[in-house]
C-alpha cells in the first residue's frame, strides 16, 4: 500500500493534533507511571523497613526483661508481657528457646503453626548475629521473624524469636496499587483530552493560515492571513506569510508592468521597422531610397538592441551577477574625458555644454559603469533640453564625499512623477512627447550603478524650467 493511499485511509496518522495528542499524553502518562513505581518503592521499602526496625526495638526489650528474671524454664511469658509498656508489642508474637535450640515457651498471641527455628538463624544466633526471615502462615499470611541472640557476660542465654504479621503492609501495598492502577487510566484519558483540546487550540489559527494559503492565486494575491493577538509565534507567523504575499503581490505587479512596458518599448521600433520594409517592397525605388530606408531600419535596429543591453544589464544586476571591477578611479579626469565625447552631440541639438571641475578627485569605482552613468545623465540632459540651452556639469568636493551635478535648461519634470523616474520604462508625458524614441531604462540603470557604488543619487525639477540631478561617492580615503 502506497504512502498516499494510506494517509487517505487514515488521515489522523498523519496530522499534527493527533501526535501532538499522543506525545503529550504519552508523556504524561510514562510520568504517572515512573512517579507511580517511585511511590511505591519508597513506600513498600520504608514499611518493611520500619516494621524490622519495630521488630529490632521489641527484641531489644524483650531482652532486657528476660535477663532480670530467672533463667528458663522459670521464665514465663506473663511476667515479661508485664514489664513491657511498649503498646505496638501486643501486635507481635514471641518464642524463646535455649542456646541448644529446644523450646522454652511462648507468647500466647503466637499462632498455633509455631514458627521454625532454621539452623542458620540457630548459627548466627551462637555467633551473636541476629537474622531476619520471613515465612508464610496459614493464619496470618506473610510472617517476619527476627532471631535475636540474648547475651549475658559474654555467653549466650536466650534465643528469641520475635515475629509478626505482615498483613497489613501488604494491605496498604494492594490499596496504593489499586489507587495507582485506577488513577493511571483516568489520568491518561484526561492527558490526551487535555492534549486535543490544547493543540486543536494552538493550531486552529494554523489551519485558518492554510485556508488563506490555499485561497490565494497568483492572480489574486489581496488577501492576508489573520493574525491573531498577542505576539506569540504564530502571531509572528502570520505577519511573515502576509509580508511576504505583500512582496509577491508587488513583484508581479512589477513584473506585469515590465512585460507591458518590454512589449510596448519594442513593438513601437519593429512596427516602424516593419512599415518601412513593407513600404520598400510595393514598389521599385531608387538606390538612394533603398539606402534611406535600410538606414531608417538600422537606427530602429540599433534602438531595439540598446533597450535589449539595457534590459539584459538591469536583469543581472537584479540577480547580482555584474561583477564590477572597483579600483581608484580618477573622477575629475573620467569627467572631463565623458564630457568632451558629449560635446559633438550637444552641437548637433544646438545645446551648450559646459564643465565646471578644477581639482583632482578620487574615488573606488569601476570606471566602466560610472562613464555610463555620466554617459545617461549628460545623454537625458541633452535630449530633453530645448535648441538654445544649456547643461553644466560639474565636479566638487564635499567634506567626505565627491558630488557630480548635472543641470540643464530643458523641460523638466512634474514634481509627482520624481518619486517614479527611477521605475524600469518610465517616461513622463512631456519627455514621451519630446523624444518619442527613448528607452525610458537610463535612469535605472543610473540609479542601480550609483547605489553599487555606495553613493547617492537626488534629482531637482520644475516643469518647464530644467533639472538637476546630484550624485554623490565617498571619496577614495587617505
Amino acid at each position: 500500500m502506497s504512502s498516499r493511499s494510506e494517509s487517505r485511509r487514515f488521515p489522523w496518522r498523519h496530522s499534527i493534533r493527533t501526535r501532538l495528542a499522543l506525545w503529550y499524553g504519552g508523556v504524561l502518562g510514562a510520568a504517572i507511571v515512573f512517579m507511580g513505581v517511585i511511590l511505591y518503592s519508597y513506600l513498600s521499602e520504608n514499611l518493611y523497613s520500619d516494621f524490622d526496625l519495630s521488630l529490632h526495638s521489641t527484641a531489644e526489650a524483650l531482652s532486657r526483661s528476660s535477663l532480670s528474671l530467672p533463667l528458663l524454664p522459670g521464665l514465663n511469658a506473663d511476667t515479661l508481657l508485664d514489664g513491657m509498656e511498649d503498646p505496638e508489642f501486643f501486635s507481635k508474637f514471641f518464642q524463646f528457646f535455649d542456646p541448644s535450640g529446644n523450646f522454652g515457651f511462648r507468647s500466647k498471641n503466637l499462632p498455633k503453626q509455631n514458627l521454625p527455628l532454621t539452623q542458620i538463624a540457630l548459627n548466627n544466633a551462637l555467633k551473636g548475629e541476629m537474622t531476619f526471615e520471613t515465612f508464610s502462615s496459614e493464619s496470618q499470611g506473610l510472617v517476619r521473624v527476627l532471631t535475636y541472640p540474648v547475651v549475658q557476660e559474654g555467653k549466650l542465654v536466650h534465643v528469641l524469636q520475635v515475629g509478626g504479621s505482615l498483613r497489613h503492609i501488604e494491605r496498604v501495598l494492594m490499596r496504593l496499587r489499586m489507587i495507582l492502577f485506577l488513577i493511571l487510566p483516568i489520568v491518561l484519558i484526561l492527558a490526551l483530552s487535555g492534549g486535543w483540546f490544547l493543540t486543536h487550540q494552538v493550531l486552529e489559527p494554523v489551519d485558518a493560515m492554510a485556508e488563506v494559503a490555499r485561497q490565494i492565486t497568483a492572480g489574486d494575491l489581496s488577501r492576508r492571513i489573520p493574525v491573531y493577538k498577542g505576539r506569540d509565534e504564530l502571531a509572528r507567523l502570520a505577519e511573515t506569510f502576509n509580508t511576504m504575499i505583500e512582496r509577491m503581490e508587488d513583484s508581479i505587479q512589477r513584473l506585469r508592468r515590465f512585460y507591458a512596458n518590454t512589449s510596448h518599448a519594442l513593438r513601437t521600433p519593429l512596427t516602424i521597422l516593419k512599415g518601412e520594409a513593407e513600404m520598400a517592397l510595393r514598389q521599385a525605388r531608387t538606390v538612394k531610397e533603398y539606402q534611406q530606408t535600410l538606414a531608417s531600419g538600422l537606427e530602429e535596429i540599433d534602438r531595439i538592441s540598446k533597450i535589449v543591453d539595457d534590459l539584459f544589464t538591469l536583469s543581472k544586476a537584479g540577480l547580482e551577477e555584474v561583477r564590477l571591477e572597483m579600483k581608484p578611479v580618477q573622477l575629475d579626469s573620467l569627467v572631463a574625458e565623458t564630457v568632451s565625447h558629449m560635446e559633438l552631440f550637444a552641437q548637433d541639438k544646438k545645446v551648450g555644454l559646459v564643465l565646471d571641475c578644477n581639482e583632482p578627485v578620487i574615488i573606488t569605482g569601476d570606471m566602466e559603469r560610472l562613464r555610463e552613468l555620466l554617459f545617461n545623465l549628460i545623454e537625458n540632459a541633452v535630449q530633453y533640453t530645448p535648441a538654445g540651452g544649456r547643461i553644466a556639469v560639474s565636479l566638487v568636493r564635499e567634506e567626505k564625499n565627491a558630488l557630480i551635478i548635472v543641470t540643464d535648461t530643458g523641460i523638466g519634470i512634474p514634481e509627482e512623477d520624481l518619486p517614479k523616474i527611477y521605475d524600469r520604462f518610465y517616461r513622463s508625458n512631456e519627455a514621451h512627447a519630446m523624444n518619442p524614441k527613448g528607452g525610458g531604462l537610463g535612469l535605472p540603470i543610473c540609479l542601480w550603478i550609483v547605489t553599487s557604488h555606495n553613493g547617492q543619487i537626488d534629482a531637482e525639477s520644475k516643469l518647464g524650467k530644467g533639472t538637476k540631478f546630484t550624485v554623490r561617492f565617498p571619496l577614495l580615503s587617505d
